[in-house]
C-alpha cells in the first residue's frame, strides 16, 4: 500500500510540474507576439517557446549567451534578460562587486530589464562557493542568492 500511496504522490507531483508551464510550437503564439518577435530576431530560428499561465516565454542563443523572453498574453514583452561578456558591465556595477564581494570572481552575467528598469544578474564564485547577486546600474546591490550545494 506505500508503493502505491508513494507512485501515486509522484504522479500528482510531476504532472502538477507539468501543468505548470507547458513548451508550445511557434503556431499556437498569439499573432502579436509572432510579431514582435520576428521584428526584433528575424533570423532566429531555434528557439523554445513555454506558455506559463499568461505568459509567453520564449529562449534562445545568440551567438554564446542565452536570451529569454517573456511576454504577456496581448503580446506585450514584459521582460527580457540575455547573457552578455563580463567585460562590457557597466563600471559602477565592477565598483560595486569590489567593495560588497572583493574575494569572488564574476563567472556569468546577465542583464534583465523588467518594467522599464535595468539590472544585472551576476553569478559569482570562489574556492569556497557561489552565489547569484542582482546588481543595479549603479553598483547597489539590489539581492543575494546563495547557492545550496
Amino acid at each position: 500500500m506505500k508503493k502505491v500511496l508513494i507512485l501515486i504522490s509522484i504522479f500528482t507531483l510531476s504532472f502538477g510540474f507539468y501543468a505548470k508551464a507547458q513548451y508550445i510550437g511557434t503556431g499556437d503564439l498569439p499573432a502579436d507576439i509572432t510579431q514582435d518577435f520576428s521584428a526584433k530576431y528575424p533570423n532566429m530560428t531555434r528557439v523554445d517557446w513555454e506558455k506559463d499561465g499568461k505568459h509567453y516565454k520564449a529562449t534562445f542563443n545568440v551567438e554564446q549567451f542565452a536570451h529569454q523572453l517573456v511576454y504577456d498574453q496581448n503580446g506585450k514583452m514584459i521582460s527580457q534578460q540575455f547573457g552578455l561578456p563580463v567585460s562590457s558591465l557597466p563600471a559602477d556595477v565592477f565598483d560595486g562587486l569590489k567593495k560588497n564581494f572583493p574575494e569572488l570572481k564574476i563567472t556569468e552575467a546577465s542583464q534583465v530589464e523588467e518594467k522599464g528598469k535595468v539590472s544585472y544578474k551576476l553569478s559569482l564564485a570562489d574556492e569556497t562557493g557561489s552565489e547569484k547577486v542582482i546588481m543595479a546600474p549603479d553598483g547597489r546591490v539590489i539581492r543575494t542568492i546563495i547557492d545550496q550545494q
